[in-house]
């Protein structure tokens, strides 16, 4: 097994600053150790904003100094209804993920500052329950609670 799990290659990818790696000091905290074969793979830069998911239109925007995600959100139509407000996270081009904050009564709109090739996804609600089926289960237990209610009492 552990010849196994020498012999494994690892998928993924390694985030890192590299302003911080190229202005530390060698020996440093920064340093990322390089094996043979591995690539360092520096990203073009791009002036784009992508936005995913449950948009009215989903699409790419050129980047603007001072937009934020709910600015690049609105130029994309805004959520569907059946978006996870609280979900929404934007993907940076260096491969960090930065949970979105959104506003709410106790608390102050933070949203989060753009940067060129950030992607904003908008992800699907999945527990959202439509109107109708939540009114039938809920008619539904209430008729039955009647039903129960007066058989116990002609007994």
């Amino acid at each position: 097994m552990i010849q196994q799990l020498r012999e494994t290659k690892p998928v993924g990818r390694l985030v890192i600053n590299l302003d911080r790696v190229v202005q530390g000091r060698p020996g440093g905290p920064e340093d990322v150790l390089v094996r043979d074969g591995d690539k360092l793979l520096v990203p073009k830069q791009t002036q784009e904003i992508t936005i995913l998911g449950e948009v009215q239109s989903p699409t790419s925007h050129v980047y603007r100094s001072g937009l934020t995600r709910d600015d690049y959100i609105a130029k994309s139509g805004g959520v569907t209804q059946k978006a996870d407000r609280s979900r929404i996270y934007v993907v940076r081009a260096n491969g960090d993920v930065v949970a979105g904050a959104r506003s709410g009564w106790f608390r102050r709109s933070r949203s989060t500052e753009m940067r060129p090739g950030d992607t904003i996804v908008v992800p699907l609600d999945t527990e959202r329950i439509r109107a109708l089926p939540l009114w039938q289960a809920v008619t539904t237990i209430i008729y039955n609670l009647a039903v129960a209610l007066l058989a116990v009492r002609s007994v």
